[in-house]
Order: structure tokens, then sequence, then C-alpha cells
């Protein structure tokens, strides 16, 4: 199985489809928008300046750029699932459910 059949396969699992969404829309975006967003400002936008070139290169790179952002932001609103084996205490820490004595050593939070 190649690396791209893994990958393919991971992303098709249930838990991983919205992952896999997000993903493919990044990746279609990155592949047209900033080429896109280069022609129509080369041939329309900044036709009339000195080097329309420059111009349409730097409108490209920062759509590039609200993308990689877009996307950035997204996967960081996610939200983050603790597995059945955890639980939130009263003031917040994360203890597993077995965990029955005090934390120790450099498991030991200061309060000091």
């Amino acid at each position: 199985m190649s690396v791209i059949t893994g990958t393919i396969e991971i992303l098709r699992q249930e838990q991983n489809k919205e992952v896999g969404k997000k993903l493919g829309l990044a990746t279609a975006l990155m592949f047209t928008l900033p080429i896109a967003v280069f022609y129509i400002c080369l041939e329309i936008v900044f036709k009339e300046k000195k080097d329309p070139t420059m111009w349409a290169g730097g409108c490209a790179v920062i759509v590039t750029n609200m993308i990689v952002a877009g996307y950035v932001v997204s996967a960081f609103s996610e939200p983050d699932d603790l597995p059945d084996e955890h639980h939130t205490s009263n003031n917040g820490e994360i203890k597993r459910k077995d965990e029955v004595g005090p934390r120790v050593g450099v498991f030991k939070i200061r309060t000091d």
C-alpha cells in the first residue's frame, strides 16, 4: 500500500471525514484561487500600472496567506475530544478515571 492510498484510507474513516473535507477544500483553494487572482489582477485590475506582474504576484501571495490562515483558524477551532478514560475535575484539571491517589514527583502541581 502506497503512502497516498494509506492517507486516503485514513481520511475516509468516519472520525476523519470532516478533516478530510477541510483539507480537500483548502487544497482546491490553494490550487485555484491564487492563480485566478494573479491573472485577474494582471489583466484587469493592474493593467495600467508600470509593473503589473509584481502587483498581481503580490495579490496572489496575499490570497495564499489568507487561505493558509483560514485553514489554521478552522483547525484550531475544532473541539478537543477527550477520550472516555479521562474526565475534568472541579478545578479544570484533566485526570484519568482510574487515578486514585494524589500526584507526586514531577506530576505534582505546585500550589504555593
